[in-house]
């Protein structure tokens, strides 16, 4: 039987957010009806705290330079609603968030956290930028809806369950990282952890490759390796989930053949079919989100994201294997 409406506060970490809330905060403020939206500046060098102020938020200035994992805490501390909403400063939340995760916890009482996902819309319409926040939503649109991983960008949990379980952990996450994903699996040992394709946000970032590489490598592929190794567990969603793993081995093989099937078609025709081959293989290993790239921005955005995302899971493979054997001899740097 559904429970009673839940009551809802939104947190939202802001870090030199100043020239971001103008766009963001109304968004929640008006998705919050009338719910207290708090702003938490983990010490900004810039007037964050004062743009906030200004349009209507709560807000919580720490005292020092902090991450989202301990400016997200320190939103949850004054809280006495059921649920929290966390929204990160460059999202702009769909006037339905917060009426959607209502829905959900009511509906499902042994539910703890839910996790939303990126629109199909990104402002920002250069290549970096389409390619990491159409990537994001293809694969929480794809991911499992039940025993979700945690998403913090635009996701909710129960507060007493959060609390319970004690929060991100700053500590060991004291950047963007992957302090979200750890906390989601600490909270499904309470409850179930759901996944709604449909509570979305408009990511307002500017990529560059530089950015996506660095995020890929040091705030994902790194912690999510030692997360794992900790663990003893390789969670088969997201990135990770089986097809992907197997993407990574042939995206090698596929990326050396670009160049080589058409020197193959020039000198060795007889030859041909084997690139040819594990450019295929690659294709259809990928062909949902690629498919799904095409319907968005087109055949010539599709293609160069398919050569990209080659080069994404070598790297991220790479970076894993490294990762592991370190961990192992316990060389791995804190």
């Amino acid at each position: 039987m559904p429970e009673p409406d839940p009551s809802v506060t939104i947190v939202m970490p802001a870090y030199n957010a100043a020239h971001l809330l103008p766009r963001s905060l109304p968004a929640a403020l008006a998705a919050a009806d009338g719910a207290d939206v708090v702003v938490v500046d983990p010490g900004s060098t810039d007037h964050t705290a004062t743009v906030a102020q200004g349009l209507g938020a709560s807000v919580i200035r720490m005292g020092e330079r902090a991450g989202p994992a301990a400016a997200r805490n320190a939103g949850c501390e004054g809280c006495s609603t059921d649920l929290v909403l966390f929204l990160d400063a460059d999202c702009v939340a769909a006037d339905d968030v917060v009426r959607r995760v209502k829905a959900a916890f009511a509906t499902i009482p042994e539910l703890v956290s839910l996790t939303g996902s990126y629109d199909d819309a990104p402002p920002e319409q250069n290549f970096a930028s389409l390619y990491m926040n159409l990537r994001h939503h293809h694969t929480h649109q794809t991911a499992r809806r039940d025993r979700a991983s945690f998403w913090a960008g635009c996701g909710a949990v129960r507060l007493d369950v959060f609390r319970e379980v004690g929060g991100f952990d700053p500590e060991r996450y004291p950047r963007p990282m992957i302090e979200d994903i750890e906390l989601g699996l600490r909270m499904r040992e309470h409850g179930r952890t759901g996944l709604d394709p449909a509570l979305n946000v408009a990511h307002l970032k500017r990529w560059t490759l530089r950015s996506v590489i660095h995020t890929d490598v040091l705030c994902r592929a790194v912690p999510w390796t030692r997360l794992i190794r900790d663990r003893g567990e390789m969670p088969d969603d997201l990135n990770l989930k089986k097809s992907q793993r197997v993407a990574a081995l042939v995206a090698p093989l596929a990326l050396a053949a670009v160049p080589a099937l058409p020197l193959c078609l020039a000198f060795a025709p007889a030859w041909a079919g084997v690139p040819a081959a594990a450019i295929a293989a690659a294709w259809v290993l990928n062909r949902h989100m690629l498919g799904f790239f095409k319907r968005t921005c087109g055949w010539w955005f599709a293609v160069r994201a398919f050569l990209f995302h080659q080069v994404h899971l070598i790297y991220s493979a790479a970076t894993f294997v490294v990762t592991s054997l370190l961990h192992r001899t316990e060389e791995v740097p804190s």
